[in-house]
């Protein structure tokens, strides 16, 4: 997450706790609580005199009145004695910080404590209604954390415009493909899908973009660079040479299989370059690398369907 704050005359780290929390949900990212800070300040009717000595700022606590302020502003957190940053869910703290002028006894952190999280349960209320456009009439609202998350839930899967991190994993050996010479392959690829590609020496891609229909499409171009056909898939590959023996299909990028003359639809008594057409992989040679297609045994396959 990235948070820019231009200006702001209270706690922008809060402010950022709350965003956040709003930003995920609305790019579908799963959480498991909705979170929310607020700071607690603490001002008091007489100054401590603090002369390095706890029990005399305790005693001075003890007889002079203060209060604890919500939300404090710029000018409250210069003349108060204490900054508490607390955020969480309504049933818990995830993240707190204490900056203190004075040393704070135990039972005013208490109290700070219980009303952050009077603070942050209201904060988390108005942000679920913020969130699905509703507004509660009256001041007695349900703020329990399974009634907040509830209603303030991740979208069901990612936005499309959510950056998206993927992953294609692959034979290390053919890294050069993916790679180019000098590098072209891999900059023409980032430059025509506007992604970034990051390849790993044990044989992975990661690709980040911002859009999750290039990311599909760079994957799949990838894919047609490194991936291995497998026996038992089925492939649409284009003819690119027809034989008398057969003819060759190309299944992806620089993967190239035979389709022999008696694995032909017998339906089909010629192929034309070009054609697009369906193909069983039936074999795959591991030492010469020759790949064995049939259009037959795919109909057979499928025959139980018709």
């Amino acid at each position: 997450m990235t948070s820019e704050v231009t200006s702001s005359n209270g706690s922008s780290s809060m402010a950022t706790v709350c965003g956040a929390t709003l930003s995920l949900c609305d790019a579908g990212v799963p959480i498991i609580a909705p979170v929310a800070g607020v700071t607690v300040g603490l001002v008091m009717e007489n100054d401590c005199n603090d002369d390095g000595d706890p029990n005399s700022v305790s005693a001075s606590l003890s007889t002079s009145p203060y209060a604890l302020l919500l939300d404090i502003t710029g000018t409250e957190d210069h003349y108060g004695k204490m900054d508490l940053k607390v955020a969480g869910t309504a049933c818990g703290v995830t993240g707190l910080q204490l900056d203190g002028k004075i040393p704070i006894p135990l039972p005013i952190l208490e109290e700070a404590l219980l009303y952050s999280r009077e603070g942050r349960c209201r904060i988390l209320e108005s942000m679920a209604n913020q969130y699905n456009n509703i507004r509660i009439a009256g001041d007695d609202v349900d703020t329990s954390d399974s009634m907040v998350q509830q209603r303030l839930q991740p979208r069901p899967h990612l936005k499309d415009t959510a950056p998206r991190v993927d992953i294609v994993r692959f034979d290390a050996t053919r890294k050069s493909h993916l790679i180019g010479p000098g590098g072209t392959v891999l900059r023409q690829l980032e430059e025509r899908f506007g992604v970034s590609l990051d390849l790993s020496q044990e044989g992975a891609c990661l690709l980040f973009g911002a859009d999750a229909k290039m990311v599909k499409k760079a994957r799949t171009a990838i894919m047609d660079l490194v991936a291995d056909v497998t026996v038992g898939e089925v492939y649409e590959g284009t003819v690119i040479e027809v034989k008398d023996f057969g003819a060759i299909i190309e299944l992806l990028r620089n993967k190239e299989g035979l389709l022999h003359i008696s694995e032909w639809d017998d339906r089909n008594t010629t192929l034309r370059v070009g054609q697009q057409i369906d193909v069983l992989c039936t074999a795959v040679d591991p030492v010469q690398g020759s790949i064995n297609l049939s259009q037959r045994q795919l109909l057979e396959r499928r025959a139980p369907e018709f």
